[in-house]
């Protein structure tokens, strides 16, 4: 009788064993997938300088009112839930009316990165080599268009966020996407 009890003691603590190992291996698995999942790419890029960077002399944080808009042509098209779109940019404002995010048709505006005068940019490469190497690249908005790439620049001293959309075949630009917050593909 007493090597019964024995055998039921032992099989008792060998399944509490096999139940507390199963779900510290799932309470494991869930942290590190919580990490993976989340894990924001934008905290691994060095940090850049981007406070000297404007599209057609707009930076963020400037007043709409002191941007001149008549010389852009209006369109029914609206990107990221912008205020302002043209065809040649879209621009969000905050409710005090300072902009927050531009995304521009790289052959449709100027893109001053702190050069005296602007330089004619045509390739991606031209702004790398002003701004450096500090960034990271991805597919951008993958399902909808594999020939575009995105290079990212961050600032977070001056919540400054600079992506470069380009073709992955030739280097040439197509969008400029300048935000205070981090962008998304």
């Amino acid at each position: 009788m007493k090597k019964n009890s024995e055998k039921k003691k032992m099989n008792f603590l060998l399944k509490a064993l096999i139940y507390i190992g199963v779900l510290l291996l799932i309470f494991v698995v869930t942290i590190l997938g919580t990490k993976y999942y989340f894990y924001d790419s934008d905290s691994a890029i060095k940090k850049t300088d981007l406070s000297a960077v404007s599209v057609d002399d707009i930076k963020l944080g400037q007043n709409i009112n002191d941007v001149d808009l008549t010389k852009y042509t209006a369109t029914e098209n609206v990107v990221d839930n912008c205020n302002y779109n043209f065809e040649e940019l879209s621009i969000k404002t905050d409710s005090k009316g300072e902009i927050e995010y531009i995304n521009a048709n790289y052959r449709k505006v100027k893109l001053y990165v702190g050069q005296e005068e602007n330089v004619e940019i045509d390739r991606v490469n031209k702004i790398w080599e002003i701004l450096g190497s500090n960034y990271d690249t991805k597919m951008y908005k993958e399902k909808e268009n594999n020939y575009w790439k995105i290079a990212k620049y961050v600032d977070t001293e001056n919540d400054i966020y600079l992506g470069l959309v380009y073709s992955r075949f030739n280097n040439e630009m197509i969008n400029v996407i300048l935000s205070n917050k981090k962008i998304k593909e």
